[in-house]
């Protein structure tokens, strides 16, 4: 995909722009949120908001951004412009999701070899949530979407994917979200014929079905990293996993057993700068080098475990604080996402 011949900020204008068209065709989840505000900032201030949080995250070793291929793919983003959108805003890794095999397309190579002429490294992330599985007996059996495949098997595809791919434009890696305690009461599990296991406040401890989840979960984890081969699995692990293990409710889920598996990211799950920090701060120093996914709510939202804002200098303000605080533990990097809200943001007039 060919970038116009435009400067960055009125390729961005166009990036973002792009998102307010198709989307009653295609619903988007947040994460892959794509428009301009009504209000835009003046050129000087983008500059400024970009310079700062450059400088915020300059210290960490790895700095990630997360991008939606789903949105990327539906509304043709121009692959040169995220590059230059990321590395403006001071990233140099990429975190890409994909929510099933037939996303292991053109877009995504094209993303790919973007990336590649920019030095960027990418990673693909994987939401456990996408491939949701019910459980027969002690065997884990693909439900809910039947169409698509096992994390296992999904793990043979993306091996195969990247084989295909040029030499110069790999995968950096791929990351899993842990997220067992998706299979509950709301999600539809209960009416499952044959479930033995539901997630719920009321089934923790040693052998109850919270527990053989998260075991099972790990077990599909130590599969798929098998398939995988050569390419490096990571595991983001929410940041109440640790503590639960901690406070007895678990057996299994700590960072010490997931790095007995895969490379360990916490999922930091706080509202406010200072529960980012308090929420995390045991899970990191049970790890080495480790990394710190930090979702960007959408504006002051309280509903979800995603860091609440009220503009661009209160985000930027958080995560230094959240940088400064964590280096004194094992934090070698932190993943921010969604890319879109961040690109949004930057252009928010205050």
């Amino acid at each position: 995909m060919k970038a116009r011949p435009t400067t960055f900020f009125a390729a961005l204008f166009a990036l973002l722009l792009a998102g307010t068209s198709g989307c009653n065709s295609t619903p988007l989840r947040m994460e892959e949120r794509a428009m301009i505000p009504v209000s835009r900032a003046e050129k000087k201030t983008i500059e400024r908001r970009a310079a700062a949080l450059r400088q915020v995250l300059s210290p960490l070793k790895v700095r990630g951004a997360g991008v939606s291929l789903s949105a990327y793919a539906h509304h043709q983003f121009p692959a040169p412009v995220i590059m230059d959108l990321i590395k403006k805003m001071g990233f140099n890794r990429i975190y890409c999701s994909i929510s099933s095999e037939s996303e292991l397309s053109e877009d995504l190579e094209q993303l790919l070899t973007s990336a590649a002429s920019a030095g960027i490294p990418v990673e693909l992330m994987i939401r456990q949530g996408d491939f949701k599985h019910r459980f027969r007996g002690n065997a884990l059996v693909r439900c809910f979407l039947p169409q698509f495949r096992q994390l296992p098997e999904l793990a043979e595809d993306i091996a195969d994917f990247n084989d295909s791919l040029p030499a110069n434009a790999k995968l950096a890696g791929v990351t899993v979200r842990f997220e067992p305690h998706l299979f509950t009461h709301t999600n539809g599990a209960a009416e499952i014929p044959g479930l033995h296991y539901l997630w719920s406040s009321t089934t923790f401890g040693k052998g109850l079905d919270n527990d053989k989840l998260v075991e099972l979960s790990m077990e599909q984890l130590k599969k798929m990293k098998k398939k995988l081969g050569k390419l490096p699995l990571s595991i983001e692990l929410p940041d109440f996993y640790p503590i639960w293990v901690r406070e007895g409710k678990l057996t299994s889920g700590s960072v010490k057993d997931l790095a007995a598996i895969g490379s360990v990211m916490i999922q930091c799950s706080g509202n406010l700068p200072s529960q980012l920090v308090s929420r995390s701060r045991d899970a990191m120093k049970e790890g080495k080098n480790m990394l710190a996914v930090i979702p960007v709510a959408s504006h002051t939202s309280v509903h979800s475990g995603a860091l609440r804002r009220r503009d661009w200098n209160d985000l930027v303000r958080a995560l230094g604080y959240f940088v400064n605080s964590s280096r004194k533990t094992n934090c070698s990097g932190v993943v921010i996402r969604p890319l879109s809200e961040l690109g949004y943001m930057l252009l928010e007039q205050d």
